[in-house]
């Protein structure tokens, strides 16, 4: 097993999923499950287990089997943006090595939704905890106060990617309609697959 002393400089990585309409139909009853209000609710990050998912989602569970990262998988929150509400600029984990990639899957009203990475300085000392976030305990990091901001990369939401959550980043949406996504997250982190470009 490799080392990492440096955490990856990349910001996202592609996918082609041949059957992504059925994947996103069956999390779209997740999402309505978990969030029955969806249309209506603030932007956040519902925190959403795997044992949630799996039954409403065998073609979506199949597809992380078929990656061989069915046994790292615990969760895929769901991101949710709405109403041209700011989502602050953050890291999902100072701890890189635990925490670093998502592979986010658009699901609704994606299309000209973005995820954004910034050049900005992280507040490492205050974990931050909206009042909205379902999380019992969030580890995220927000950019500190006052300081600027340079955009360094973006992806378009309409499509599925890993994306590095270990660089300042959040998502941005172009529109006021009620836009979510999944996230797969997979512990012990997958640095072996995602680590270099």
């Amino acid at each position: 097993m490799t080392t990492y002393t440096e955490k990856p400089s990349w910001f996202y990585k592609p996918l082609q999923i041949e059957n992504l309409e059925a994947i996103q139909k069956e999390l779209l009853t997740v999402l309505y499950k978990k969030i029955p209000n969806f249309e209506n609710s603030p932007p956040f990050f519902h925190y959403t287990s795997r044992e949630e998912i799996e039954p409403d989602a065998p073609i979506y569970t199949e597809y992380i089997k078929s990656l061989g990262l069915l046994d790292k998988w615990i969760a895929s929150p769901i991101i949710t943006t709405n109403y041209h509400y700011k989502f602050p600029i953050h890291i999902d984990n100072p701890n890189w090595h635990e925490m670093c990639y998502g592979l986010n899957i658009p699901v609704i009203n994606c299309e000209d939704t973005y995820t954004v990475w910034y050049d900005a300085e992280i507040n490492y000392d205050k974990p931050f905890q909206s009042e909205n976030d379902t999380q019992t305990k969030s580890v995220a990091r927000l950019i500190k106060p006052g300081s600027s901001s340079t955009e360094i990369a973006r992806w378009h939401m309409k499509d599925p990617a890993w994306i590095n959550i270990s660089i300042p980043h959040a998502p941005m949406s172009n529109h006021n309609k009620p836009r979510a996504l999944f996230s797969a997250r997979f512990s012990p982190e997958i640095h072996d697959i995602l680590y270099h470009p």
